[in-house]
């Protein structure tokens, strides 16, 4: 189950789950109720106050509201992220969020276990209501019969809109012997955001387009970087039983980007939670410095913005932790700016 843990400022920390609202109990038993694999750091109502997402294995998963004062309400029934949209528990693993649509909509990823579609949350016209919309946008169909644990949201094309990645693997080395639709090692799964005009959000990439990244294995995180200074993301794939794949993306679509790093004065040194905006072609999108991403991984600190063909930025703005924003003058494209706090 998950634990919460205060700094006190001098290499110690203080259990602080039970204070903070951070522990849930079974009602029947009064034993700690969650089975926690992944978490999702968020702001569901977009107030400022950062909210905690808590993926849980095969048991219903948690919503922890921030309440501005040091608690946290647990919210996951009322907001509808849950169960899935039978009203069961899945078998929840990783998880990642991202602005699908740029239309200040959260969405909410889950990899779920084989015969369970991948869960998509979406929030409606209330930010503190979701509803699983999996199938609708392109992803339930196809990731049924996957059991995945990496999830990740990323702009694999740099065309601005975040694309969805699925890591996936089994757990059974013979489980063909007993699900014929089901192998040990399956491949990763791309899905394309095909944008905010089209009925479904994404579009499965077939295989034969994504090269190595198709390739079987038994597959557990996954993270992104720019490994190779291009502009585009790499993605690093770990597999249980064998070295982790890292796959240098080649795409090479000729789309612009931009890439921030931030240095924190005031708030911490990383800038962990900060929010940066982009406004260009009349579009602002958002994107939250925050590493933990999908199933025990991280990704890089940098932030990218793919901006597809726009040839300038209007306006760029940085959120900090704490409240204080920040305009940040731009001058070209292609090119990584590091951004220290005033």
């Amino acid at each position: 189950h998950s634990r919460y843990y205060v700094n006190n400022g001098d290499g110690t920390f203080t259990d602080a789950s039970a204070a903070a609202g951070f522990l849930v109990v079974n009602e029947a038993t009064s034993a700690p109720a969650g089975k926690s694999l992944a978490l999702g750091v968020v702001d569901f109502d977009r107030d400022g106050a950062l909210d905690v997402f808590v993926a849980n294995d095969t048991v219903r998963n948690f919503a922890f509201h921030n309440k501005g004062d040091g608690t946290f309400e647990e919210v996951g029934v009322e907001i509808g992220v849950a169960y899935d949209r039978m009203g069961a528990a899945t078998g929840a693993m990783g998880v990642d969020s991202a602005d699908l649509r740029e239309d200040g909509r959260l969405a909410l990823g889950i990899g779920n276990f084989a015969n369970e579609m991948t869960s998509l949350y979406v929030a409606g016209a209330d930010p503190m209501q979701f509803t699983d919309a999996s199938i609708v946008e392109g992803v339930g169909a196809a990731s049924r019969t996957a059991l995945t644990f990496g999830l990740l949201f990323f702009d694999a094309d740099l065309d601005g809109r975040l694309d969805l990645l699925q890591c996936n693997g089994h757990l059974e080395e013979e489980i063909n012997k007993v699900q014929s639709s089901q192998r040990y090692r399956q491949p990763a799964q791309l899905f394309w955001n095909a944008g905010p005009t089209e009925r479904s959000c994404f579009i499965e990439v077939p295989p034969t387009e994504t090269g190595d990244f198709a390739t079987p294995i038994v597959g557990r995180g996954a993270a992104c970087a720019d490994i190779d200074g291009d502009g585009d993301l790499d993605l690093l794939l770990t597999q249980t039983g064998a070295a982790p794949l890292l796959l240098r993306n080649d795409d090479a679509t000729g789309k612009h980007w931009l890439r921030f790093r931030l240095v924190g004065r005031t708030c911490n040194r990383d800038a962990i939670g900060a929010e940066i905006e982009v406004t260009s072609s009349g579009l602002t999108r958002r994107r939250r410095v925050m590493p933990t991403r999908g199933y025990l991984s991280q990704c890089e600190l940098p932030v990218t913005f793919g901006l597809g063909d726009a040839t300038k930025v209007d306006r760029v703005v940085i959120h900090w932790p704490g409240g204080a924003e920040q305009v940040v003058d731009v001058d070209g494209l292609d090119r990584s700016i590091t951004v220290v706090q005033d």
